[in-house]
């Protein structure tokens, strides 16, 4: 995953990126009013009305993306005045020893054949002192990976994560629900004087979360290692969790548990069927989120491939009015019912049975990674091009560990 001459642009402020993005957002917002138009235009024949929101559609696509490029920018833009600050605090004598590790110095080591590999910790101390270990921070290099990750599937962002410190088995307790013996809402009941308190014990069981490993090989020429001017940290970070994000959130979502994760779609139970994708409906849609108790509502999110957001973009409620609303401002996802749609290109879009849509809580599904991410470096694997690799390793696993958290919408065909 060659990485020559790629460089982040700075030419632009924060406020012009934001101010790009919100424009981008706009124009997405009035291209989806003209989309509204078009599918209730009983004037246009079929053909007409498909090939118009077909081009609306890919508008809106392309405005989208338009908007989150910006916003990765603004993003870079914030890294790089941080690290030139950082410097300059360095330069000066600001920054005193032991309050953290210089990242960005130890790659740049790493790059110039100083030292062999360095171990990059999910958590690292801030003092030296065992006692003080839990007093910890997320470090910059992990930081920029775990960041791209998230970029790359929202899903990612919102689960929960925990850090270990071994790849050991876990066991970890699986919440079933209610136990079918006791009430159907709690167990609790009216407790009479001298008599026996109802039971509401909770139906569990217990799943063992292990640790995968992943990894990735990113190149840069010795050029660009050469350049002092380069930041290599972020542009590294950032190519590798990308690449991993890439099949690790495919493993966390649809993940058969044989040798990788279970994923929160595969866990997820059939709540509502529909005929196929172009044929779900208002009510599909609705029975799906009510399928689950109100606190699981709260923080619940649709997810879908990102084939299907043509389909739900049709889908209007007995009133007429269309359920699918484009998000208009920075970090604001598109929504159905007042929920956020997260969208990932790992869910199946047909196939009998296939779960083609989820809406649950994704805080209710546990990423385990273990501490170390490691970055190893080597001058012989592109020695003939004047190429240096890095290879990157995550390890991690995943399940969910509340199966009422989360319901599928499956299809017949």
């Amino acid at each position: 995953m060659p990485i020559f001459g790629v460089l982040p642009h700075f030419e632009r402020g924060l406020m012009d990126y934001v101010a790009l993005a919100n424009a981008a957002l706009e124009k997405r917002a009035r291209a989806f009013e003209q989309l509204k138009s078009v599918y209730g235009d009983s004037a246009l024949s079929a053909a007409d009305r498909d090939e118009r929101a077909a081009r609306i559609n890919t508008d809106i696509d392309a405005l989208g993306a338009e908007a989150e490029g910006h916003i990765r920018s603004a993003e870079r833009e914030a890294e790089h005045r941080a690290l030139n600050a950082r410097a300059a605090g360095l330069a000066g004598g600001r920054e005193s020893r032991g309050q953290g590790r210089d990242e960005a110095a130890e790659l740049r080591s790493l790059a110039q054949g100083k030292v062999a590999e360095v171990d990059f910790d999910l958590r690292t101390a801030q003092s030296g002192v065992a006692a003080n270990a839990g007093n910890t921070k997320p470090t910059t290099f992990v930081a920029t990976v775990l960041e791209a990750m998230r970029e790359r599937s929202p899903f990612f962002g919102r689960a929960r994560l925990l850090t270990t410190s071994g790849g050991e088995v876990m066991e970890w307790p699986v919440k079933n629900g209610l136990n079918p013996a006791t009430a159907p809402v709690s167990g609790a009941a009216q407790v009479a004087e001298n008599t026996a308190y109802p039971k509401g014990d909770q139906a569990w069981s217990k799943t063992n979360i292990g640790a995968h490993k992943y990894g990735v090989i990113v190149e840069a020429t010795q050029e660009i290692i050469d350049d002092s001017a380069l930041p290599i940290l972020s542009i590294l970070a950032a190519d590798a969790g990308e690449a991993v994000a890439d099949v690790v959130v495919a493993d966390l979502l649809v993940g058969n548990g044989t040798n990788k994760p279970w994923g929160w779609i595969t866990r997820a139970s059939g709540a509502v069927n529909a005929a196929n994708l172009a044929g779900v409906t208002f009510d599909n849609l609705m029975d799906l989120q009510y399928s689950l108790r109100a606190p699981y509502r709260r923080n619940g999110v649709y997810m879908f491939n990102d084939l299907a957001v043509a389909s739900l973009r049709k889908i209007k409620d007995s009133d007429g009015r269309y359920l699918w609303q484009p998000g208009v401002t920075l970090g604001e996802p598109d929504s159905i019912l007042g929920k956020p749609v997260l969208t990932d290109p790992n869910i199946l879009t047909a196939g009998a049975g296939a779960k083609v849509g989820a809406f649950g809580d994704p805080s209710k599904y546990l990423i385990r990674q273990v501490k170390n991410l490691r970055v190893v470096r080597s001058d012989e694997y592109g020695y003939d091009r004047d190429v240096v690799a890095f290879k990157v390793t995550w390890r991690g696993s995943g399940d969910l560990f509340d199966l009422n958290s989360v319901k599928a919408l499956t299809v017949t065909a």
